[in-house]
């Protein structure tokens, strides 16, 4: 099938917004809007980011949604989307409509419309990139360095399912958490107002909740100490070794923030109201750098404790007395 019948067929339809032309031009119009609007993009590559065996629907989902976790992290609602589409030359038709459907429908659940993009035969692996804007719902964007010391962090959801779902793919296991792995688990919409209420700093976690931290913090010329017994793991963790495996590996996509200690009270009734689940993890300190502890005692750390790609660890099966 021709790249245009691709176009007319499958997407097309999924451009219902005005400034899209139905895609039928080589420019879309963006959609007023009365604040500032944000944008950002990421891009997936067979063989990095998924397994060519993934579910295709799976892989139009977690495009969406770790692109959408970026824009809820600035305080804004997902808005318009441009796709590039790297579609492998054997790739059946049959699946190409599928990844179309579930692109679709995905946009649709966080508000989001199609409004261009281009399509391309890949000689290679499926790769695809999606740009998302979001409206802005305070009067500028959440930003990462906008935290103070004495400030606590806080997270969203849980920490660690894909990784719970990683390590039961590679060893050839049935588990709910490889489905954690391909479609990542977000908070609802709303948690985009819950941030501009009360965040005074915040990003997504995508390459480890420990090193994301550290990333905060440093862009507001601080640093974090995190307390390990505080997060929310995944299924829980028998050890201290598991803890800081699960804390580093990344792919979560929930949203880390800052927000003033004495709002820590309207914080948590406003979370609870909006039936969003939040934990308090740690707090950003003068001292630049990252420290975690657990019950109160210093752990070290690993060199690295951001996500790298192809790097698989082993975890500890049992308890650290």
């Amino acid at each position: 099938m021709a790249e245009q019948d691709w176009i007319r067929r499958y997407f097309a339809p999924l451009a219902a917004a005005p400034g899209a032309a139905r895609l039928t031009d080589d420019t879309a119009q963006l959609s007023p809007a009365t604040g500032p609007v944000v944008i950002t993009t990421d891009a997936m590559v067979e063989g990095v980011h998924f397994l060519g065996s993934d579910p295709i629907d799976s892989i139009a989902r977690k495009l969406v949604r770790v692109n959408v976790s970026d824009i809820l992290a600035s305080g804004a609602e997902p808005a318009e989307a441009l796709l590039t589409l790297g579609w492998p030359s054997g790739g059946s038709e049959g699946e190409l409509a599928g990844f179309a459907a579930a692109l679709g429908e995905e946009l649709g659940l966080w508000g989001a419309s199609l409004i261009g993009g281009d399509t391309v035969t890949s000689p290679g692996g499926l790769f695809v990139s999606l740009t998302l804007t979001g409206r802005c719902l305070g009067a500028a964007p959440i930003r990462r360095g906008g935290a103070s010391a004495g400030d606590d962090l806080w997270v969203t959801g849980e920490i660690g399912g894909p990784r719970r779902g990683f390590l039961a793919r590679a060893a050839g296991e049935a588990s709910p958490w490889i489905a954690s792995l391909r479609i990542p688990v977000l908070p609802p919409v709303s948690a985009a107002g819950l941030l501009v209420r009360h965040a005074s700093a915040a990003m997504d976690v995508s390459d480890g909740l420990l090193g994301d931290a550290g990333t905060l913090a440093g862009a507001s010329g601080a640093g974090a100490e995190i307390a390990l017994e505080s997060v929310p793991f995944a299924g829980g963790a028998s050890c201290l070794a598991e803890r800081v495996d699960l804390a580093t590996w990344g792919d979560d996509y929930q949203l880390l923030f800052a927000s003033r200690s004495e709002n820590a009270a309207g914080l948590l009734a406003d979370a609870r109201e909006l039936g969003i689940r939040i934990s308090r993890i740690g707090r950003i300190r003068a001292e630049p750098g990252l420290a975690a502890t657990f019950e109160n005692h210093p752990v070290n750390l690993p060199e690295t404790v951001a996500y790298q790609h192809g790097w698989y660890r082993n975890v500890c099966h049992s308890p650290i007395k």
